[in-house]
């Protein structure tokens, strides 16, 4: 089975980002939530107003799934999150995505042998 790969940069001294990797482009739906940081307060007359703060949304992580993975791509995703790398994913749409994988966690598959699928939190940081 072919698979299509997205492009690692690691950051590097003067703020220049350097190809070092690739990882296979997830195959299972990925979202890409954005939360808005407004609140809603109730006023004296029983009404209700919006507070905005000066941020006004943040971005939350990203779940990647990938299925059919063996031991060399976990490795390489679990090598991540344990040395806390600070990298850029560059999709096969050109976008970009800055910051960490923070956990990983392995799906056994059953009645197949040394495969499973695999699924990492990134934490978007810029």
């Amino acid at each position: 089975m072919s698979r299509s790969s997205w492009n690692i940069y690691e950051l590097e001294s003067g703020d220049t980002w350097a190809l070092t990797d690739t990882i296979y482009r997830p195959n299972e739906n990925t979202t890409m939530p954005i939360l808005s940081t407004q609140q809603k307060v109730q006023l004296a007359d029983g009404s209700y107003g919006f507070m905005s703060p000066e941020t006004k949304y943040v971005r939350e992580p990203i779940e990647f799934i990938w299925t059919y993975v063996d031991d060399t791509f976990k490795t390489k995703i679990e090598n991540y999150v344990k040395n806390a790398t600070y990298i850029k994913i560059v999709d096969h749409n050109s976008a970009e995505y800055i910051g960490r994988f923070i956990s990983v966690q392995r799906i056994w598959l059953t009645g197949v042998d040394d495969t499973y699928d695999f699924s990492a939190v990134f934490e978007i940081m810029e």
